[in-house]
């Protein structure tokens, strides 16, 4: 498994947050966690990986953590994933917080909503959702 940690800037001033690219090695199928922005720097790393992005999963739809999904949705492909109690945020920014942090309202619809005990596989890898709820009602983590 390869997991790297990116740092981005989702147009906040000083503010960065984590985005993660997690890939099974033989397959290359990626998952991409959190794209809050910086595309450029995302896809960098997903083609230095050479990677066939699988899934692009949204632990919760604050704007921070969605800013670059738009573009990496058009550019690399995948199915976006979030947990259904944060999935009206896509497409609501007074939930996300889009027009509050200052980036550009982001309207998409989900592929899939996930829930508490759902599996999800890149290759031979294997997640399950744990639903944590508290920062957003949908917030969840990950166990490898």
């Amino acid at each position: 498994m390869i997991l790297k940690k990116l740092k981005v800037n989702s147009g906040m001033i000083n503010e960065t947050t984590n985005c993660y690219i997690v890939q099974e090695e033989k397959t290359k199928e990626t998952m991409v966690i959190d794209p809050g922005g910086e595309i450029e720097k995302i896809v960098e790393m997903l083609n230095i990986l050479e990677a066939k992005v699988k899934y692009i999963y949204l632990t919760h739809c604050h704007g921070d953590h969605i800013g670059a999904l738009k573009a990496l949705k058009e550019q690399k492909g995948g199915k976006i994933l979030i947990h259904r109690y944060d999935a009206e945020g896509l497409y609501d920014n007074t939930i996300s917080l889009t027009n509050y942090i200052g980036i550009q309202e982001i309207v998409l619809e989900a592929d899939s909503r996930v829930d508490d005990d759902d599996t999800i596989h890149i290759g031979d890898l294997e997640f399950e959702v744990i639903h944590t709820p508290g920062h957003t009602a949908g917030r969840k983590l990950f166990i490898l």
